[in-house]
């Protein structure tokens, strides 16, 4: 049995992570904005006999971060996933039309918050087994990849790429695996319809991805499917 900590938990693929994590045995610590307005990952934790318990978390705020971290306590964590994520529209992140607001958002949300999250949990994970750290990242952070970009939202996804790079090489001497991955194009809330493939699809190949994961591994941007991303 792993211990897993997933941030933005309430909907999407980090809802499915939780329900395949739970559904395999393992132990997991739900996080999310507003633990009483998630209906389906209350339902899901009260089906899984304490095995996933949910806990608040804004990762966009030091404070309840520090608050999520003193609720755990000391407990290790095999595997850290930052799911957290959001998405402002397209609209208003083009040339011609730039929300200003909504790209420091994202970009706190999307590039501080794994950071802070990973502040606040690396003597949890030092402490686990496994020693990885995996933030969903998006192929749009990638230079290769060479159509039109949000970009508020690209531009986070890029930094919070380099940040977990540098976090690798940091602690790579301490044995903690550190990877930025791509979900894939997914039908979630924040996707819709148009995506490729389905938050189920896309949660056990990350599943797959991290299982499979060494130390060689670190620093690496990955997809869902264990290939290496261009970047």
């Amino acid at each position: 049995m792993n211990t897993v900590l997933i941030t933005g938990s309430a909907r999407g693929i980090g809802f499915e992570l939780c329900r395949q994590y739970a559904e395999a045995g393992d132990r997991v610590f739900a996080t999310c904005r507003s633990p009483a307005n998630a209906t389906r990952l209350n339902a899901l934790a009260a089906s899984t006999a304490g095995r996933l318990t949910i806990h608040a978390m804004d990762v966009a705020d030091s404070a309840s971060v520090k608050t999520c971290r003193r609720s755990i306590g000391d407990t290790p964590i095999d595997v850290l996933i930052n799911n957290a994520g959001i998405w402002g529209g397209l609209a208003t992140q083009v040339f011609a039309n730039m929300d200003y607001d909504n790209w420091a958002h994202e970009l706190n949300v999307m590039a501080m918050g794994p950071f802070r999250v990973i502040q606040a949990f690396m003597p949890n994970v030092l402490a686990g087994q496994q020693k990885k750290i995996v933030t969903i990242s998006s192929q749009t952070g990638a230079h290769a990849y060479d159509h039109v970009i949000g970009y508020s939202y690209a531009s986070a996804k890029a930094a919070v790429n380099r940040l977990m790079t540098g976090l690798a090489t940091e602690f790579r001497d301490r044995g903690v695996i550190i990877v930025p991955l791509h979900p894939g194009w997914v039908k979630t809330e924040m996707a819709g319809d148009v995506a490729d493939i389905s938050p189920e699809e896309s949660a056990a190949g990350v599943r797959r991805t991290i299982a499979g994961m060494t130390l060689a591994d670190t620093g690496t941007f990955l997809k869902w499917t264990g290939d290496i991303h261009p970047w």
